[in-house]
């Protein structure tokens, strides 16, 4: 039971989907700091909660699609190893799923309808869009974006404020850019797992070499974008700017990285991690920057 148990942590991810709800609680605090209204903790939780168990759906549903490629490049997950069925990670991903999306009814049915369309869309990722290759990078950038832009929504729904909206357009875009860049670099590190979905990745259609060019180029754009929220009133400068310069150290040392390296797969598996913490720490700094500014 506890093999089991523990395959099933391992299989949604909770770096990831912590990550999220922090993603949402950024979204929903920069909404409220845009209106110069306190945090609603009970609508805080639910909205996070709603963005969770829909991640969690999303990451378990991936591990039953992208079975044959783990059993290639990572077949010490919890499917190939043997530690749970497809079955099994089909029906904890749709209970997931449906779980996050009831949920979402509590804000009414404009969320309904936002956390169903990007439910169907997480879904058809892992089912199909990710062979197309960027254009899948593309979709997982823009779901990483959009917990972002679901948590001002939720202010949104509360106050029908519109600007609350446009507040969370700088965090998202700076969400979106650093997962793209960190997308292409997954790609890289999958060359050859890749090939056994056919998957049409962008090292696989236009090479390693250039790939990592790519990469490196869209990480560097992160770092204009990372000055935008200092030059925002919704973000305390002095909590933002020495958490931030974490954050865009790891990004252009990835960047560097990318460009100059000479064997790109080995460089890009490490590069991977490395902006994964860059994408927490990201989120720490917006959020912890943005609560501040509201005291």
């Amino acid at each position: 039971m506890k093999t089991k148990v523990a395959a099933y942590v391992e299989l949604v991810r909770p770096h990831n989907v912590l990550a999220t709800a922090l993603s949402t609680a950024l979204g929903y605090s920069v909404a409220s700091r845009a209106l110069g209204m306190p945090l609603d903790i009970a609508d805080l939780v639910v909205a996070c909660l709603v963005v969770a168990l829909v991640a969690a759906g999303g990451y378990t549903i991936n591990d039953y699609f992208d079975y044959r490629v783990d059993l290639v490049n990572k077949p010490y997950r919890p499917v190939p190893s043997g530690r749970v069925t497809l079955s099994e990670v089909l029906k904890l991903s749709i209970a997931l799923g449906i779980a996050g999306v009831l949920l979402s009814t509590y804000f009414g049915a404009l969320s309904l309808l936002y956390v169903v369309l990007n439910s169907i869309l997480v879904y058809m990722y892992s089912a199909k869009i990710k062979e197309t290759g960027f254009l899948g990078n593309l979709v997982v950038s823009l779901e990483g974006a959009a917990t972002i832009v679901y948590g001002s929504l939720v202010v949104y729904l509360r106050t029908c404020a519109a600007e609350v909206l446009l507040a969370s357009l700088t965090p998202a875009s700076i969400a979106f850019t650093l997962l793209l860049g960190r997308e292409v670099v997954k790609t890289i590190e999958d060359y050859y797992a890749d090939a056994e979905r056919n998957v049409r990745s962008l090292p696989r259609t236009i090479g390693l070499r250039t790939s990592a060019l790519v990469a490196s180029a869209i990480l560097l754009m992160v770092l204009p974008l990372s000055v935008l929220p200092a030059l925002s009133g919704y973000y305390n400068r002095v909590a933002y700017i020495p958490l931030a310069a974490i954050t865009v150290t790891l990004v252009v040392h990835s960047s560097v990285k990318m460009a100059l390296s000479t064997n790109v797969v080995s460089t890009a598996v490490k590069v991977r991690s490395e902006l994964k913490v860059a994408v927490f720490t990201g989120i720490v700094a917006l959020l912890i920057s943005s609560m501040a500014s509201s005291l």
